[in-house]
């Protein structure tokens, strides 16, 4: 550990915060969290109603490796903080003609399922992970640092920059590898957990793909929110001080330092962290303009208690629109509700029965629609065909009627994300994840009027999503650490 008596305020307690939040308080630095919330987490939040145990944002662990390295970091061993276990299957796929696709822990098992749909798509496949994996190993050193736009000026980077193919989307590097859509929608669906298109996604976002089959996919028992929880107590652990229901109106910088504004008191410090929206962190805290930012969709969510077992859903759950490309367009084209969504259904009770009561189920269901610029919430007038058609869906797959089961409902609309979150448009996965919004066009960590103010989070770079947010505080921490 090192010793200083510099003083850092973090704007937010989101997984990215308490990420910086602990490797700064490990390395000696005085650092106090401050959060509007009651408790940390961000959108990696809970809900716990008569028992059951909603994670009510991220639903799974991937590249592992990077949360490993936040506790490496901090002189930790994950093992004593999550218990990891790795799914059997890692999703299940329901076509809307009847026909559902497994995809497995192993390999060969999804190799052969595949070719169910695609005779000879195994090598396809194998071609896929070949060519995923050499982008994997050009892209993973690079999401531990800090790029702005002079780095295209920067020759050593052009060779890296063509490497990644940047000009193809996700949807043409599949192209490349299977023949039918079905499969081609299997293998890019990923690109609808980074709020984007994958017609609309750069190519090398395929290494989320590989990372799923490589990598595998992982559950923390006990559930997502385990991961906020063991960053705070590691913070703790390091002397880091939390300020919840606590937030922060301003930050600013005036003739005796940096400062943010809470509680209608001026505080200083050596070093600012915003790890909350970047939009807001702009507009509402620093009171400046923004450029025409393409935003993420935003999802319409459906929290539900069961109070039976059901069978026919595996952990993950994806079903697919009988239109995918209508879907997409009137998602993130159109901005407007689609008129048959594709959606996703997660039942952690299938891994993890400790988070609902003995013998009940979860069921967490995310329908991806329109995020709100330009528009007005108009989610109220589409929420029961939303729901229904869902529903349906659902009850053919479990061959039982679901309303029938429930316990428990709650629901998270895309207005929520503005005023719980303050997430510009309701953009639930923050900026979108096109080329011009990507590595060096992506907001960097530093701010460029403010020397010593930072971001992470989803918005800024590298990117959205639980391993990357975690990469943006290390990029962060070894800034300030010098």
């Amino acid at each position: 550990m090192t010793s200083t008596n510099k003083k850092v305020a973090v704007v937010g307690a989101g997984v990215g915060g308490l990420a910086v939040a602990a490797r700064l308080g490990k390395k000696g630095f005085n650092v106090e969290v401050f959060e509007k919330e009651p408790r940390c987490g961000g959108r990696c939040h809970i809900l716990e109603d008569r028992g059951f145990k909603f994670d009510m944002g991220p639903s799974f662990v991937l590249m592992p490796d990077f949360f490993k390295e936040v506790f490496d970091y901090c002189d930790e061993d994950i093992s004593d903080y999550l218990n990891l276990k790795n799914l059997d299957v890692h999703y299940k796929i329901f076509f809307s003609d009847g026909d559902s696709l497994s995809v497995y822990n192993d390999c060969e098992k999804t190799r052969k399922e595949i070719e169910r749909f695609e005779p000879g798509s195994s090598k396809g496949f194998d071609g896929f992970l070949g060519y995923t994996h050499q982008i994997y190993k050009t892209v993973q050193p690079l999401l531990y640092k800090c790029f702005t736009g002079k780095s295209l000026a920067n020759p050593s980077l052009w060779p890296v920059v063509f490497k990644l193919h940047p000009f193809a989307s996700y949807w043409a590097v599949a192209k490349k590898f299977f023949k039918t859509d079905k499969l081609c929608y299997a293998f890019t669906f990923e690109a609808m957990f980074m709020g984007v298109s994958p017609y609309q996604a750069p190519g090398f976002y395929s290494i989320i793909t590989y990372s799923d089959h490589i990598q595998k996919i992982a559950h923390p028992m006990g559930g997502m929110y385990k991961i906020p929880l063991a960053l705070e107590k590691i913070s703790k652990k390091n002397k880091v001080v939390f300020h919840y229901n606590s937030e922060v109106k301003e930050i600013g910088r005036d003739s005796k330092g940096s400062f943010i504004r809470n509680n209608g008191v001026n505080k200083y410090y050596d070093y600012i962290v915003a790890n909350g929206d970047y939009v807001h962190a702009q507009e509402d805290l620093l009171k400046r303009k923004v450029p025409d930012y393409k935003y993420s969709c935003s999802v319409y969510l459906l929290y539900l208690g069961l109070k039976e077992k059901i069978r026919g859903l595996e952990h993950h759950n994806l079903f697919f629109s009988s239109d995918l490309p209508k879907n997409l367009e009137q998602i993130f084209n159109e901005n407007i509700v689609p008129d048959e969504p594709s959606f996703y259904i997660h039942v952690p009770t299938v891994t993890d029965p400790t988070l609902a009561p003995d013998g009940k189920e979860i069921v967490y269901v995310l329908i991806p629609v329109a995020n709100l610029k330009n528009k007005e919430e108009d989610i109220d007038k589409h929420k029961k065909r939303l729901r229904k058609l869902a529903f349906d869906k659902i009850n053919k797959a479990i061959g039982r009627n679901i309303e029938d089961l429930i316990e428990v409902e709650h629901e998270f609309i895309p207005s929520d994300f503005i005023s719980r979150y303050n997430i510009k448009n309701a953009a639930t996965f923050g900026l979108a994840h096109n080329l011009l919004q990507s590595a060096f066009f992506r907001p960097a960590n530093i701010d460029s009027k403010i020397k010593n103010l930072f971001y992470a989070g989803a918005s800024t770079q590298p990117g959205g999503g639980l391993p990357v947010v975690i990469a943006s505080s290390r990029i962060v921490a070894d800034m300030i650490c010098g």
